[in-house]
């Protein structure tokens, strides 16, 4: 999936708690600026999160969009958050090892310049 349908489904899961929610596509393509205010982008991806059972979508206009949001979103949602969690918790730990690995090089490299003279 690509960043602008994922935008897409992110902000639905905000906007949209239980059941069928109204929503105006105006304030859609003002929030998600990769739109571009154009309707067709987002009735294609609208389309394409329907088609791959994220959303449920009752009806599409040009002024409004009737939806509701299904367990697969939430589950995507999760495994989003999970994922970024274990993302951060790699690029911590490759931190501390690069600081780690810079000092010991450094006392390593004094203790062979000491020892040498």
């Amino acid at each position: 999936m690509d960043k602008r349908k994922l935008n897409l489904l992110r902000y639905l899961l905000n906007k949209c708690d239980n059941g069928y929610k109204v929503l105006e596509v105006s304030k859609i393509l003002v929030s998600l600026r990769k739109y571009k205010n154009c309707f067709e982008f987002l009735h294609d991806d609208l389309m394409f999160l329907n088609q791959y059972k994220y959303i449920d979508v009752k009806y599409v206009d040009e002024e409004s969009v009737c939806l509701s949001i299904l367990d697969n979103s939430r589950i995507f949602q999760e495994n989003l958050k999970s994922e970024k969690g274990t993302r951060r918790g790699y690029i911590t730990s490759l931190i501390i090892n690069m600081l780690f690995s810079g000092i010991m090089a450094f006392i390593g490299a004094f203790l062979a310049i000491i020892i040498t003279r």
